[in-house]
């Protein structure tokens, strides 16, 4: 378990935090200062008070301690582990304040010692506030009657605890404030965040030093040496352990990084594919507009007309509203398979050509599905045709059971089919358009598609028809609105 002290490093600060300014700084130091200047009086003050025990006790406990903080583990973040807190308890409740004192500086010269900054004012500050904290502990302890050695084992117990809560106590509320000064944080989030979940634990090893005072004060000097040892050993065996796999660990997170930039690289080069995509979509659509006799850029115009719609629908997601758009985009590729005599014809078609036309959605259905990143647009494609009535065709379906994206689409084809310009006719008024389509909504369309178009029939209105035949469909994330091409 760390010591107090080292829970939190005061001249490390968050990645994400702010820079300090020179205010800042100069509050730290003050602070540094101050509580350098507090524990130095703290310091002097403990040699001028009674003590007990034994020096040779003394001078081992101190030993130890200094040795506990040198084995310290530095863990792989910012922090190291040691069990030192325990050996200064345990020189307080045996020694009283001078015990305190001696192994609260030993603590913090090895802290600077084994440190690789090997700074001063961590020095200082890390002296102040631990001779203060176990010169508050040995006040405490000496007004309880607690480090007197020949005190009850219950009372050594209760003893350690209380001097372990008063000795982080005081280091945990001192790192927080230089914490809160040079991150702007509040003192509170940052003593909740990084010290008061810690209390339980450091209120333990003061039962430990309890436990090992009780066995000092019945056998003696070398049972702090039977009982202390094993547990150095363990520490040193720990960090040899996390010497040896700190190389690994570095290894790892090299290897995350570089995935993380390739996982960049991948989405990048999937978004360009998908635009890549798009763009031949539109090009092939182009084509089969010409042939069909269509007005310059109308698929596209249904299209983006289409997502429009959707996302006053509420349909949000980018791939759902990719589908509607590459649905609307190829409604009419099945009629690659309508031979020009029927497609092109001028007058009225036969119903026997009518037939062969009314093939041309499960013919575009049969060719989109046969590419994976199709599919899903090619049930639109199927169902372009359908009435809400159910009198549409190729499957005569009937209201909900007709794809959303269809219903949509179906609208949005009707409304430009009806404004644009043809060879055999010329296009209506936007007004007029909107009268046709609310009249026939509830038997063609959907009511609630014909209540999102006629809500957002005033932006249409205003656009003008090649407007919308622009650049490649991107999605909201990469143009900032859904569609830089649709009415906003």
């Amino acid at each position: 378990m760390a010591a107090p002290a080292d829970i939190r490093d005061v001249t490390t600060e968050p990645v994400d935090a702010p820079e300090p300014t020179g205010k800042e700084h100069r509050i730290e130091e003050m602070l540094v200062v101050c509580v350098f200047a507090l524990g130095a009086m703290a310091f002097t003050v403990s040699f001028f008070l009674p003590w007990h025990g034994d020096v040779f006790g003394l001078i081992t406990v101190v030993l130890m301690t200094a040795a506990a903080e040198r084995l310290a583990v530095r863990l792989y973040f910012d922090g190291r582990v040691s069990v030192s807190f325990v050996g200064v308890v345990l020189s307080l409740l045996l020694f009283g304040p001078l015990g305190g004192a001696l192994t609260a500086a030993a603590v913090a010269l090895s802290m600077y010692v084994t440190s690789e900054q090997h700074e001063r004012r961590r020095l200082l500050f890390n002296f102040g506030h631990l001779s203060t904290g176990a010169f508050a502990a040995s006040v405490v302890l000496s007004v309880s009657g607690a480090t007197n050695a020949g005190n009850s084992a219950l009372g050594l117990f209760l003893g350690g605890a209380v001097a372990a809560a008063i000795l982080f106590g005081a280091s945990s509320v001192a790192v927080s404030t230089v914490i809160s000064v040079t991150t702007r944080r509040s003192f509170r989030s940052c003593y909740v965040e990084s010290f008061a979940w810690l209390l339980p634990h450091y209120v333990v090893l003061g039962l430990v030093a309890g436990g090992i005072a009780v066995m000092y004060t019945q056998l003696g000097v070398a049972s702090v040496f039977v009982l202390v040892l094993p547990i150095l050993l363990s520490g040193y065996s720990t960090g040899q352990f996390v010497d040896r796999t700190r190389e690994n660990v570095v290894r790892l997170e090299d290897s995350n990084t570089q995935l993380q930039h390739a996982n960049v690289e991948i989405h990048a080069i999937s978004e360009q594919l998908r635009e890549a995509y798009t763009g031949t979509l539109e090009s092939l659509v182009t084509a089969l507009d010409v042939r069909d006799q269509e007005t310059k850029g109308h698929s596209v115009r249904v299209a983006t007309h289409s997502v429009d719609i959707a996302r006053m629908l509420g349909i949000r997601g980018d791939e759902d509203l990719m589908y509607i758009y590459r649905g609307a985009l190829m409604h009419d590729v099945g009629k690659i398979g309508v031979p020009d005599a029927i497609l092109l014809k001028p007058g009225k078609l036969t119903e026997e050509e009518w037939e062969f036309m009314r093939r041309h959605p499960a013919m575009g259905y049969r060719i989109l599905a046969q590419v994976a990143y199709l599919r899903p647009a090619a049930k639109i494609v199927l169902a372009h045709h359908e009435r809400w009535d159910g009198d549409g065709y190729p499957r005569r379906l009937k209201g909900p059971e007709i794809p959303l994206g269809a219903r949509i689409f179906a609208l949005c084809d009707t409304y430009d089919a009806i404004i644009s310009d043809r060879p055999y006719r010329k296009g209506q008024t936007p007004d007029a358009a909107l009268a046709e389509i609310l009249r026939c909504a509830g038997t063609q369309f959907d009511p609630t598609v014909a209540a999102a178009f006629e809500a957002a029939f005033p932006r249409w209105r205003e656009e003008g028809r090649e407007k919308v035949a622009g650049p490649l469909y991107l999605p909201a994330r990469e143009t900032g609105s859904f569609d830089a091409r649709a009415a906003s």
